[in-house]
């Protein structure tokens, strides 16, 4: 590791998840059938209620926080998992532990949830978990992809700098950016670089550098009380794809995808996007993701006026032309 990392109580270790489990009292499971399958059998400590996670609008979190027992909420799973059992905790004020079974998202080190709300995203509540249980066993039992796509969440900083940058240029910095603020995104960006390898190949110190990524991401983003370091044009590609699209694919390679894109209209090394991308194994092609060409095409399109829509912060996809830039040259970029 280049940094110490900052953040929530974490445990890291092998076969640690279901100890964890055994350990607690009663408590609520929100979950995802996969990861749940792999532990239910070796769990004494069945949980009271288990929750499926999913749907991240308001109303049904909310519906989820009124009904729950007021016992534990332990979050297992992705991304949504994590961001449920956040919500129904920090509404309730409940005892929280999480269990992420992918480093997909940075979700379960961030203290706000991702909401899905008229037709956007948009971050709300105040979630601080007890302790964090990472079990790198339970990442090797997921689908490579959905471990390798964990990358984005921080390869993500590489053009978010940047459009912060490009915004105080402009004079739309909300912020203040400085040279010094923004040197934290080089340091993440290079350890990013240093581990993928180790990603790639699923050991102990690859994933658990990662995750030490996402823990300090997490930690930053509530002491600067914003992500503008680490979410720019490349986050907005990947809500656009999914206004448009009206589905989702794996959160860090859809982000992963807006890095590609957005780095090369911003002139801004993409390289080394694509060399960090290939050191992790992280799929790229329009093919390995099932995306079709007219989908990436229309998201494009779309992005401009979407971002403004949804009064995303100031970036570089407010000034795409589709007029100005080659189809084709995308497609490539993507297939590369």
């Amino acid at each position: 590791m280049t940094f110490l990392a900052k953040g929530f109580n974490v445990s890291y270790g092998n076969d640690i998840a279901a100890p964890a489990l055994d350990s607690l009292g009663d408590y609520v499971l929100v979950t995802q059938p996969e990861p749940w399958a792999l532990l239910k059998n070796r769990v004494k400590n069945q949980p009271v209620q288990i929750i499926q996670s999913g749907d991240l609008s308001p109303e049904h979190l909310d519906h989820l926080a009124d009904t729950s027992p007021a016992i534990t909420i332990v979050g297992l799973g992705g991304g949504s998992a994590m961001d449920t059992a956040k919500w129904i905790h920090w509404r309730r004020s409940l005892p929280l532990v999480q269990f992420p079974s992918l480093p997909s998202v940075d979700a379960c080190f961030t203290r706000m949830s991702a909401l899905r709300d008229r037709g956007g995203v948009r971050y709300e509540g105040d979630a601080v978990p007890e302790m964090v249980n990472v079990d790198f066993e339970l990442f090797r039992a997921a689908p490579r992809a959905m471990v390798t796509s964990g990358i984005g969440d921080v390869l993500s900083c590489h053009t978010a700098w940047y459009d912060w940058k490009f915004a105080a240029n402009q004079g739309k910095d909300e912020y203040g950016w400085s040279e010094e603020k923004t040197q934290i995104s080089h340091i993440y960006l290079d350890e990013l670089f240093n581990c993928a390898e180790g990603i790639k190949n699923l050991t102990d110190d690859g994933l658990r550098r990662l995750m030490e990524l996402h823990r300090d991401i997490g930690w930053r983003c509530h002491e600067l009380s914003h992500a503008r370091f680490e979410e720019g044009s490349e986050h907005f590609f990947a809500y656009t794809f999914e206004e448009v699209t009206g589905r989702t694919i794996l959160h860090g390679e859809l982000v992963s995808m807006g890095v590609q894109i957005m780095s090369h209209f911003q002139g801004n090394n993409p390289e080394r996007v694509r060399e960090t991308i290939a050191r992790a194994g992280t799929r790229h092609r329009l093919s390995d993701l099932d995306i079709t060409e007219a989908e990436v095409l229309e998201t494009m399109r779309r992005l401009p006026s979407f971002t403004v829509e949804q009064n995303h912060w100031y970036s570089y996809a407010r000034t795409l032309n589709p007029k100005t830039y080659d189809d084709q040259g995308i497609l490539d970029l993507l297939n590369w």
